[in-house]
C-alpha cells in the first residue's frame, strides 16, 4: 500500500439539499466526505441575500477621535431575538447586490451610528459560525473625525426598518473593563468586539 492510500483523504462536500428557505436564511444538508472517505452529512445555515462576492457581511470597527478625550471605538447595543438578550457589536450588516465592501461598510456605519468617516483597511474573508453557517464577512477599518461637523450632533438611538440601534462610544483605555460592566448588567458581548478588546489589551501589554 502506497503512503497516498494509506494517508488522509481531502474532505470536500459533493452534495447540497436545501431543506427550507426563509426570508433571509435557509437550511441545507451538506453530503460531504471525510479524511477516511466516508460520506457523511452536515446541517448548514446559509443566507438566501449573499449574492456573486465572496462575503455575505461587513462589520466595521470605527475609531473616534475628538480634541480633549481618548479615542473611543463606535459599539452599538440592540436586542437580538435568537439570544434573547441586548448585545454589544461593531456596526455591521449585509452587503448588498453590486455594493463594494467600502461602500457597505460606510453605509452601514452611517445608518446604524449616525456617524461618518474614512476607511483606513480592509481585512480578509472571515467565516462567522463555521461550524453551523456558510456566512463570511470582511472586517472594515473607519477612521472617524469627531470634531467634524457632520459627526457632531449624531444620534445616541439609530438604525433603519424597525431597529433600535443605541450607539455607545467606549474609550479605548478602559475597553476591557466597560465589557466587563456591560457583561454584569447581563449583556452579551459579541465575539468580535471581545476578540478586538483581547488584542487591544495584549499589544498594550495590559494582561499576561
Amino acid at each position: 500500500m502506497t503512503s497516498s492510500e494509506s494517508g488522509p483523504k481531502e474532505c470536500k462536500v459533493i452534495q447540497e439539499e436545501e431543506l427550507t428557505r426563509g426570508k433571509w436564511l435557509y437550511l441545507s444538508n451538506h453530503h460531504w466526505t471525510d479524511h477516511t472517505g466516508k460520506e457523511r452529512i452536515w446541517e448548514v445555515v446559509g443566507r438566501t441575500t449573499k449574492g456573486p462576492q465572496d462575503q455575505d457581511c461587513v462589520a466595521v470597527v470605527a475609531i473616534v477621535s475628538r480634541s480633549g478625550h481618548p479615542d473611543a471605538m463606535v459599539l452599538i447595543k440592540q436586542f437580538r431575538p435568537p439570544l434573547k438578550s441586548y448585545t454589544i457589536e461593531m456596526p455591521a450588516g449585509l452587503v448588498d447586490n453590486g455594493e463594494t465592501i467600502e461602500t457597505a461598510a460606510l453605509r452601514e456605519l452611517k445608518e446604524e451610528t449616525g456617524y461618518s468617516g474614512s476607511i483606513t483597511g480592509i481585512g480578509r474573508n472571515v467565516s462567522l459560525d463555521p461550524g453551523m453557517s456558510s456566512a463570511t464577512m470582511k472586517i472594515v477599518t473607519v477612521k472617524v473625525n469627531g470634531d467634524d461637523a457632520v459627526n457632531k450632533d449624531v444620534s445616541r438611538v439609530c438604525g433603519v426598518q424597525g431597529e433600535h440601534i443605541e450607539v455607545i462610544l467606549v474609550p479605548l483605555n478602559s475597553i476591557q473593563k466597560c465589557l466587563m460592566d456591560f457583561a454584569a448588567d447581563g449583556l452579551i458581548i459579541d465575539s468580535r468586539v471581545e476578540a478586538f478588546a483581547l488584542g487591544f489589551a495584549l499589544t498594550s501589554e495590559k494582561i499576561i
